[in-house]
């Protein structure tokens, strides 16, 4: 029987999942669901806490391919709280002394299509918590400090045979993402981008507590991150935040409690994420809440215990958790959201600068616009001037003073969405000391370091901020003298753009070659 409940957006809640009866731990207690995992579209792995999945014993781990289920041996005798296929082959990570009973598989286990066995890399010296593959390489983060007895401090990887140091953490690693071509890494500390080798750098800017899941909009390059955090830089983000490579978007208080290590989603191109809302009464309220990009809105749906797990399988939005009841019908920590395609809802093109205002110099000053939509079709530009362009991130030069309405429309497919920034074009004498303030760059090309000269009166407040041609920012330097070396480790071929920040304002802009 399927049950549903409509609103006026035409949702429906199903609780039917062909082939599965039940979840449930020994002697009929309630399953937990830490992680879904679709794998290209076509089977969905559940992992967790239980031991039963209808009256088998599988222990922790399922396959679900729409119709039925499938279990791993005598699966995994403990918590699984990640999974993931590299190089097809079935990865399971989280708290477990052992996988169906196999040497060496505690906390991290692979599957060799018979049977478990110890997972290429090793086995890790503490609780797994996220995968993520980015360039054909497994990365793995959790609570470890060593894999088999060699120091990884809380986060490691593989790749074809060769197990890779990148570096230490200090302190656990919850969650892994890519966003245009980086790394990051979440957890107690914030946010972390990887540069290279052993390197990582914390963002400027943090949250004001830990980060606990990510999810990247490929779409709209933004990368969601949710967390046990209240706000970002005094403005409130409660357990919520969006990091679109420039800067940190905030997304108010309506969320008043983190989400759970695995509660994001991108579905329909909007973020869904569990919300645990207290209201009049102090009445607890356990539900899915959606942004739009703009604002928060819940789409109902009651639990009586925590969603933990969020995932898109088949257009249809699966959610996992601790929950026996939903909508007040009795479950096993399963359930479906299906939402109605909202047409071009999907596509939120963005203009992006690295500032409002900029000065002539010379009587001419070349402006980078960057826009957020890599797989979009096409780019129709107007600068506010007579002329237009149609390269995504396009430069544009202005040579009069004035206020400047930029406006970029976006293409894709049958959906055509337009985004606008004002700009301010000011006189460079109008900013103090301006003429005088001069900026050199050498070797430029570079296979190596840059090093940067600038003479100003007072080195306070100054910095450099480094970003690839589509605009995310790369490095973020302090200027405290004269001479300031700008490291290209990690760096791919190609030109990157150094813009010189003083009190905030952004004075020059140089175009770097890095060979």
């Amino acid at each position: 029987m399927v049950i549903l409940f409509t609103t006026l957006k035409c949702q429906e809640w199903s609780y039917e999942f062909n082939g599965i009866d039940s979840l449930y731990n020994n002697y009929g207690g309630f399953a937990l669901i830490y992680d879904l995992y679709s794998y290209d579209d076509d089977e969905l792995y559940i992992g967790g806490a239980f031991a039963k999945a209808n009256s088998f014993d599988v222990n922790s781990i399922v396959k679900w391919n729409g119709d039925t289920i499938n279990s791993f041996s005598l699966g995994v005798y403990g918590t699984v709280f990640t999974i993931s296929i590299y190089q097809d082959t079935l990865y399971v990570g989280g708290d477990f002394p052992h996988a169906s009973n196999q040497p060496n598989t505690a906390n991290l286990a692979v599957w060799n299509g018979t049977n478990w066995q110890t997972a290429p890399i090793g086995k890790p010296g503490g609780a797994v918590y996220d995968f993520c593959v980015f360039r054909d390489t497994l990365y793995i983060s959790g609570n470890f400090s060593t894999i088999s007895y060699v120091n990884y401090d809380k986060i490691a990887a593989y790749s074809n045979g060769i197990k890779i140091n990148i570096g230490d953490m200090g302190m656990w690693t919850r969650a892994l993402a890519v966003l245009n071509g980086d790394l990051y890494a979440g957890g107690y500390y914030g946010l972390r981008r990887h540069i290279s080798g052993t390197e990582w750098e914390t963002l400027p800017v943090q949250t004001n507590g830990d980060v606990r899941d990510m999810i990247t909009d490929t779409i709209n390059s933004f990368l969601y991150v949710g967390g046990f955090f209240t706000e970002i830089e005094g403005v409130a983000s409660y357990g919520n935040a969006m990091w679109d490579g420039f800067n940190w978007n905030t997304m108010g208080d309506y969320c008043t409690m983190s989400p759970m290590y695995q509660a994001l989603a991108v579905y329909r191109g909007d973020l869904y994420v569990s919300g645990r809302h207290i209201g009049e009464g102090e009445d607890i309220r356990l539900s899915i809440d959606r942004w739009d990009g703009e604002q928060w809105d819940s789409i109902g749906g009651s639990f009586n215990e925590s969603i933990l797990s969020l995932e898109v399988f088949r257009d249809t939005l699966i959610i996992g958790g601790a929950f026996t009841l939903s909508n007040d019908i009795p479950v096993y920590g399963l359930a479906k959201l299906y939402m109605p395609d909202n047409g071009c809802d999907y596509l939120k093109p963005r203009i992006n600068t690295w500032a409002d205002t900029f000065y002539l110099e010379g009587g001419e000053v070349d402006v980078n616009l960057y826009n957020n939509n890599p797989y979009a079709d096409s780019w129709e530009w107007d600068f506010g001037t007579s002329q237009t362009g149609n390269e995504r991130n396009p430069v544009h030069t202005y040579t009069q003073v004035g206020e400047y309405n930029v406006q970029v429309t976006v293409t894709d497919g049958e959906c055509v969405k337009t985004a606008n920034k004002t700009i301010y074009i000011e006189l460079g004498s109008e900013l103090q000391e301006f003429e005088q303030i001069e900026m050199q760059i050498f070797p430029n090309p570079s296979s190596k370091d840059f090093t940067l000269i600038v003479n100003l009166p007072d080195y306070k407040n100054a910095e450099i901020k480094i970003a690839g041609l589509n605009g995310h920012l790369k490095s973020d330097i302090p200027v405290t003298g004269e001479t300031t070396e700008i490291v290209t480790k990690g760096w791919s071929a190609g030109t990157y753009i150094c813009n010189l920040f003083i009190e905030e304002k952004l004075i020059k802009t140089e175009k770097l070659v890095f060979e």
